[in-house]
């Protein structure tokens, strides 16, 4: 049987693949939980810098199955939506990562697709590739993208987006900020690896927490922010002092993650 995930690690990168090309990569309950299990894994792995997510063949993810609610629904069981589960969505498990969180969108983010490329800090994306969040169109609930999106481009534009579920050219959402890179169709990861190598250079306890206070500090009045105190204390780390040397001697840095 073949893995819903491809798991690799490449340098300092987890490399998480979505396995169900067969269904454009749509995510049932056991690939929900596989990439949920695996971001948790690569979270506590102190040889992990950055967690990159991308789909297998021509498409990113488009979105949940539902297959499985039509299974539900054929069973006389009812689909209850995010807010009425025992435990964290897919979502939640992204955006409580410690580590950078990196979206290689090789295809079509659709629906929940689109979601996951949001749920992470940066998106690196194929020049084909396009997103689009239809749930209006299909009867159902968007509640991660409802949140994230006004967050992350105008109201108007986010509400435009989530009302229409109209497909968005890469063009488009890069003219919003929602692309930080685009790589062409042919290579997108090995691409996108280039430019992860940038971040993966940087210290890892830096990382985690100019990420942990970007994430809390949101929405936060900036007086109180600033004094916001949370994740690995950088300033008293060996990673500190070697930064130190390793720019005095005109060296690149050797990281201990300590």
């Amino acid at each position: 049987m073949t893995e819903v995930l491809e798991i690799q690690t490449i340098g300092r990168t987890r490399l998480l693949t979505l396995n169900r090309p067969e269904r454009r990569n749509a995510l049932n309950r056991a690939l929900n939980d596989a990439l949920a299990e695996a971001v948790i894994e690569a979270d506590h792995d102190p040889e992990v810098y950055v967690i990159a997510i991308t789909g297998s063949g021509t498409t990113f993810c488009s979105g949940a199955d539902l297959q499985d609610a039509k299974d539900l629904a054929d069973a006389g069981k009812p689909f209850y939506g995010p807010l009425h589960n025992t435990r964290r969505s897919l979502f939640e498990v992204m955006i409580d990562s410690r580590k950078p969180t990196v979206a290689i969108v090789n295809g079509p983010a659709v629906a929940g697709g689109f979601e996951l490329a949001l749920s992470c800090d940066l998106r690196v994306v194929a020049e084909s590739a396009f997103f689009a969040v239809p749930e209006a169109k299909r009867g159902r609930g968007a509640h991660y993208a409802s949140v994230a999106l006004p967050t992350l481009v105008p109201f108007g534009i986010a509400m435009e987006w989530l009302y229409t579920g109209r497909r968005i050219p890469h063009e488009e959402a890069r003219l919003y900020g929602l692309v930080n890179r685009t790589v062409p169709d042919n290579d997108p990861v090995d691409s996108a690896m280039e430019f992860i190598g940038e971040i993966t250079s940087s210290a890892p306890l830096s990382l985690q927490r100019l990420k942990l206070t970007a994430r809390h500090s949101q929405g936060m009045p900036p007086r109180e922010a600033i004094r916001l105190d949370i994740g690995p204390d950088v300033y008293l780390s060996e990673d500190q002092k070697e930064g130190a040397r390793a720019f005095l001697e005109k060296r690149e840095p050797r990281w201990q993650g300590r």
